[in-house]
């Protein structure tokens, strides 16, 4: 039976999704560019702005710091109510740490922005380690934050699964000999994830909760 738990966050735990967008948003009517651009860059949510950005702009011609500085102009600081965790996720975080299920982040989300949202929420004690693009070489799809997380935990690939909302998720676990769970209610279509064969795919929370009792509790 599995042990252990690595996470993704935005798009998994929290519905990130307005805030983003908003981001987005901004980032577009103020480099003078149409709102249909966001549908390319919604694609690659899942992996550190900075990826997402040059595989959605430089085909346009663009620079990629004048998108960074037009998306970071955007003032996330004072729109953290657009952040908040899908329904029934503090309930099964706490399941599972009163169950002594041992819990990791591996997430592409940068880590002071991370740890302003862990506090917030109260989470700081859900999770042993996380694993953010400052604490890597390589980012997602690439393994090396499952490496970590496994190295920290002294386990082995089939003790721990990794939980994501996004193929590059589900590529980093495959890479990484780890089984995965896809959920559908973040940034990536079933279509798209099921096609990345992850243990099981699931469409809400609850459904998550069932799966994890069967594989983890």
């Amino acid at each position: 039976m599995m042990k252990y738990i690595a996470w993704d966050f935005d798009g998994t735990l929290v519905d990130s999704r307005p805030l983003i967008r908003a981001g987005m948003t901004h980032a577009l009517e103020t480099l003078g560019l149409p709102e249909s651009v966001a549908i390319d860059w919604l694609a690659c949510v899942g992996l550190p702005v900075e990826e997402g950005i040059i595989k959605t702009f430089t085909p346009l011609g663009l620079k990629v710091e004048d998108v960074v500085k037009a998306y970071r102009s955007y003032p996330y600081a004072e729109n953290l109510h657009l952040i908040h965790p899908f329904e029934g996720i503090h309930s099964l975080l706490n399941e599972l740490q009163s169950e002594k299920i041992r819990m990791s982040l591996a997430t592409s989300k940068r880590r002071i922005p991370l740890e302003r949202e862990l506090k917030r929420f109260g989470w700081e004690s859900f999770f042993d380690i996380y694993v953010t693009p400052d604490d890597v070489t390589f980012t997602k799809p690439h393994p090396e934050s499952l490496h970590q997380i496994n190295n920290y935990f002294g386990c082995t690939p089939d003790e721990i699964v990794m939980i994501g909302d996004t193929v590059y998720d589900l590529q980093m676990a495959h890479q990484a000999s780890v089984p995965s769970i896809a959920v559908t209610y973040g940034f990536h279509s079933r279509e798209l994830l099921s096609q990345e064969r992850p243990l099981a795919t699931v469409n809400t929370v609850e459904d998550l909760c069932d799966v994890l009792r069967a594989y983890v509790l």
